[in-house]
């Protein structure tokens, strides 16, 4: 397996990029894992020397890339100005369907250039992120679209939930996912033009339709394992998780605080605090996969440090063990319900 990482594209500088490389080198410990980090290659190859990355070195190789997209750039318009970005050049690299891209970087730019460079699986409309969160009682739940697709069409929301499914069965490993749509309440009278289109088409499929979720249950025991929705809805959705997430465990620890009695309690809780905090954190799965594409391509989050990135990079390879657009692909011309 070869993992091509884009080392400067994200918010963290390209140290803390390549240092989580090296963890994911040192905790995988495969000789056939190596990992290409596309960027200014006498920069990363300084950084890996400075990093010591020792016997893990002979499993790095460098893809130069002279140029930079930033966060706040236009995607198409970056991705056609910019051939020599990091991010480009590493998507243009992928040549095998064990290969893996990931990127921190403009979500935007990484969707266009995945599009330009590697064209959409056939049959897909468009493609869509899939993001898994945890839950309470019902383990991981895979949350799509989170971004890659704004004003959807209710073909592409039932797309979604096929290529959901795909990613839950062969990936996070849900013999027979359940498949919902995001919605405002759970009767079917609920929801927008969109949802209740979609959820016509989604109906014909042989996918275990359960019916809508309401966005205050995904993270406790959600009705589906799979949920589909807007790109537009699912980026706020996953936003607000994660803010309110970064704040419970701020008001925990202003609590905490607050009193000689407090902070005696917060001694004793701070390992389990702790390990909330990293059961919520994004960087516990470090990237999501872009799906309907033909490549295997994850996005992380922006502010991806080493940890983050090196799970990214841990957690991307499990995707890489199955032909994932080739299930897609298949599953896609099975469903044939959509005729325009």
């Amino acid at each position: 397996m070869k993992v091509l990482l884009d080392t400067m594209s994200g918010d963290a500088p390209p140290r803390e990029i390549i240092k989580g490389a090296i963890q994911a080198l040192q905790e995988t410990r495969d000789s056939d894992f190596e990992i290409t980090l596309v960027g200014p290659e006498e920069l990363n190859r300084k950084q890996v020397q400075d990093l010591q990355a020792g016997k893990n070195k002979s499993r790095i190789s460098f893809l130069h890339a002279s140029q930079t997209i930033s966060m706040d750039d236009t995607p198409a318009k970056a991705v056609r100005n910019n051939p020599e970005s990091s991010l480009v050049k590493g998507i243009k690299a992928l040549h095998d369907k064990s290969e893996i891209f990931i990127s921190s970087g403009n979500t935007g730019a990484v969707v266009a250039a995945a599009l330009f460079n590697l064209g959409r699986i056939p049959g897909v409309k468009r493609p869509g992120l899939a993001g898994v969160m945890p839950t309470v009682k019902s383990g991981n739940v895979v949350l799509i679209d989170i971004g890659a697709t704004t004003d959807a069409s209710p073909r592409n929301l039932a797309q979604f939930g096929i290529m959901g499914n795909s990613y839950a069965k062969s990936v996070i490993g849900k013999e027979n996912p359940k498949v919902g749509v995001l919605n405002i309440g759970e009767e079917q009278t609920k929801g927008n033009k969109l949802t209740k289109e979609a959820v016509d088409l989604i109906r014909k499929t042989d996918l275990q339709y359960v019916g809508n979720v309401e966005p205050h249950r995904l993270l406790i025991e959600p009705p589906a394992d799979v949920v589909v929705c807007e790109g537009f809805v699912g980026n706020i959705l996953i936003k607000a998780f994660e803010g309110g997430a970064e704040g419970t465990i701020g008001f925990f620890k202003k609590a905490l605080s607050s009193s000689v009695r407090a902070k005696i309690g917060g001694l004793v809780l701070r390992p389990t605090l702790e390990k909330l905090k990293n059961q919520l954190s994004y960087s516990q799965f470090g990237a999501v996969p872009l799906l309907g594409i033909k490549g295997i391509v994850f996005v992380a989050h922006g502010r991806s440090e080493a940890r983050a990135i090196k799970n990214a990079i841990v957690n991307a390879g499990e995707a890489s063990r199955w032909d994932l657009p080739g299930e897609i692909e298949s599953e896609i011309e099975r469903v044939n319900f959509v005729d325009g």
